[in-house]
């Protein structure tokens, strides 16, 4: 009992901080910010790296083209630099005395983006508001390593995921699978940390898995982005949907590459056809098509549409043809591959001889009518 008590009191914290008004220049933009992932081309900057000057410029001028910093740039020179929340720091290590922001880099980027406007001549600020847009009441996590880290991730994921200034599904995800992949925390611990269930969390945490299997496919890598994160969310949340494309809940991937393309082409499409899943109802709706055979074979057919599989699985259109349901019949037989094929048991060659023997029934009742 009294190691367990000594232990408890040495632990340190995640959350504790040490108020301090810090030098602008002394504030590093997070190059790596969760914001950026969801951009197409972009590539996570080395953190050794974070305090060079082509960096941090490049971060800046991110900042002021895609996140609508003009507003918040508005509101700081008509209202003041009003801190009420206070920009959350860490130390960073590769540069003396400098700090790189792990809550409020839209705040501090705009704050640099009018002392540089005004070196520039740009702008005429007072010699009161550059006093107080040039030193900032921040935050700084006391904690260091591995604690640091899990720090920042509980604090965003607070602000982002439970919180009032939400990220985008994408991101949160991000943070959902560094939480299980980098600190080996389970479901429910991160649910509980990040106020989300740890059935959702375990849906994130595969919906991200399931992009990084596209990202690395060599038919599909190419097109693969971060927008296709909620159609993959959507699929693998049905379990019909996402046996029918290969997904496996216990192996955390597709174990069918074939089957894993044929979603991909849905959600792509080619040089002469538009993708059939571009919203995450449209993936809903695949829980009535892939039951129904004909309505699959249709649904892959890239000259019909994903209403015209639709209309098949509900019934609304002419009793499939003979043809259509042989054809049917071949497509999904071709689903079995050949080790699948050696690993037959009883059950399975009882109903491929049945198979068989309807089949011959209909070839001799054919040839019979000729």
């Amino acid at each position: 009992m009294a190691s367990s008590s000594k232990t408890a009191n040495t632990t340190t914290s995640p959350f504790d901080f040490q108020s301090a008004d810090v030098a602008i220049e002394k504030i590093l933009l997070d190059p790596n910010n969760y914001r950026f992932w969801d951009q197409k081309k972009f590539k996570k900057k080395v953190v050794t790296r974070f305090h060079e000057e082509k960096v941090q410029t490049a971060t800046l001028e991110k900042l002021e083209r895609d996140y609508q910093l003009d507003e918040l740039k508005n509101s700081i020179l008509t209202n003041g630099y009003v801190p009420m929340e206070r920009v959350i720091l860490a130390p960073y290590k590769y540069g003396s005395g400098y700090f790189v922001v792990v809550e409020g880099n839209r705040r501090i980027a705009s704050l640099k983006s009018l002392l540089k406007e005004s070196s520039e001549g740009v702008l005429a600020l007072s010699q009161e508001q550059k006093r107080l847009f040039s030193k900032i009441p921040c935050a700084i996590l006391k904690s260091s390593g591995k604690d640091l880290r899990h720090a920042e991730r509980v604090i965003m994921g607070i602000r982002h995921i439970a919180g009032p200034k939400e990220w985008g599904a994408y991101q949160q995800a991000l943070l959902v699978a560094e939480l299980k992949d980098e600190e080996n925390l389970d479901f429910k611990a991160i649910g509980g940390m990040l106020g989300i269930s740890s059935v959702e969390a375990a849906r994130r945490y595969r919906a991200v898995a399931a992009l990084k299997f596209m990202e690395q496919d060599e038919l599909f890598g190419d097109k693969a982005e971060p927008d296709f994160y909620r159609l993959l969310h959507e699929m693998i949340s049905s379990p019909e949907v996402r046996e029918r494309f290969g997904w496996s809940h216990e192996e955390t991937t597709f174990i069918d590459g074939e089957l894993a393309r044929q979603f991909f082409q849905l959600v792509t499409g080619d040089a002469k056809h538009e993708p059939k899943l571009t919203t995450y109802s449209d993936v809903r709706r695949l829980k009535l098509i892939v039951s129904n055979a004909h309505a699959f074979e249709s649904l892959l057919d890239p000259e019909q549409s994903l209403l015209d599989a639709i209309r098949i699985a509900e019934g609304t259109k002419a009793a499939a043809s003979p043809l259509a349901i042989l054809q049917s019949v071949d497509a999904e037989l071709g689903r079995i591959g050949v080790a699948q094929a050696t690993s037959f048991g009883t059950k399975e060659l009882q109903l491929l001889n049945e198979i068989l023997s309807t089949l011959e029934g209909l070839k001799s009742l054919a040839k019979k009518e000729k």
